[in-house]
């Protein structure tokens, strides 16, 4: 694959359709919609909401317009976006939807056996108007018999755009390391297309498909650059109301070379321990048809940790 090639994609997705900067409306169920009023009467709002036209929405149901809390008193609405304070603004780009969990696991042993290997994983998601925000963070330290630790690490951050019901366009960017498969340094430049089939308490299911491009560093210098096809899923259901199922995988194919692929898949069981705090143990499997020399094909863990969620 050519740097022209490359270029030419970062380009395709840098190049991600501009937000409008419309009005906001905040309803008390957390909702926010972007667009403009059209009319105000003394119990509703007329919105001509972006996505979904002219709007009666009443007043009682309104928290904030532009940032303005709407109290029982009267108010100009049209007025212009008043100076907020700054933690106004972050609560107003993360909104009442941000959630996310921190996960960390670990274990020591001395004597015949020296090993140590703790890790910490972190996500987070927000939604801003169309637009949701998900962000991983990982890392791990594994070291045996006092020898140097392997680390692995990775953040990535995608946006997805929902243009139309629970279509959505995603573009993401990602690096990190692996010691355990000789890997340097790795970054990752994708978009994808992807549907949210459904999500509530109870369960959720996601899918994507699109092209991912990745620059892989290996510890003894060469390099791998290619452009891949992506396929990947998120799942997650609710059982006897208290303990949870989680699935997620990746397929990643290169166009030029379609043996050289990779899958990675994650399955995981919560038991809850307090309302936030659970236990959760999970399943990590990744397959690399084409590793570096010296480095097996096939990865296995098993995982044991603490979370908590928010």
């Amino acid at each position: 694959m050519s740097h022209n090639k490359f270029y030419l994609f970062s380009f395709l997705i840098i190049t991600f359709p501009a937000v409008s900067s419309a009005d906001e409306i905040i309803l008390l169920n957390g909702d926010i919609l972007q667009g403009s009023i059209t009319e105000k009467t003394d119990s509703h709002i007329i919105w001509n909401a972006d996505n979904f036209g002219n709007l009666s929405i009443a007043l009682d149901q309104v928290r904030s317009v532009n940032g303005a809390l709407l109290t029982n008193n009267s108010m100009d609405v049209t007025q212009s976006r008043p100076e907020e304070e700054p933690s106004a603004i972050i609560m107003s780009f993360f909104g009442e939807s941000f959630s996310g969990s921190t996960a960390a696991f670990g274990n020591m042993s001395s004597g015949n056996d020296e090993r140590n290997e703790w890790g910490l994983e972190t996500e987070m998601s927000w939604i801003n108007g169309d637009l949701r925000h998900r962000s991983a963070l990982g890392y791990e330290s594994k070291s045996a018999d006092n020898n140097q630790a392997n680390i692995k690490y990775h953040l990535s951050h995608s946006v997805d755009w929902f243009f139309k019901d629970s279509w959505f366009w995603s573009n993401q960017g990602s690096f990190g390391a692996n010691d355990n498969r000789a890997i340097d340094n790795v970054y990752t430049l994708g978009s994808n297309l992807g549907n949210q089939f459904w999500d509530n308490d109870e369960s959720a299911l996601l899918a994507e498909t699109g092209l991912v491009w990745i620059s892989e560093t290996f510890i003894d210098g060469t390099k791998d650059d290619r452009l891949t096809l992506s396929w990947s899923s998120v799942y997650r259901k609710l059982l006897f109301k208290k303990m949870g199922l989680s699935h997620s995988h990746q397929l990643l194919v290169s166009i030029e070379d379609a043996d050289n692929s990779q899958l990675s898949a994650d399955v995981g069981f919560d038991f809850p321990l307090t309302n936030n705090l659970f236990t959760k143990i999970s399943i990590e499997w990744t397959y690399d048809n084409r590793p570096v020399g010296g480095v097996e094909k096939s990865d296995r863990k098993l995982n044991l940790g603490v979370n908590y969620s928010w």
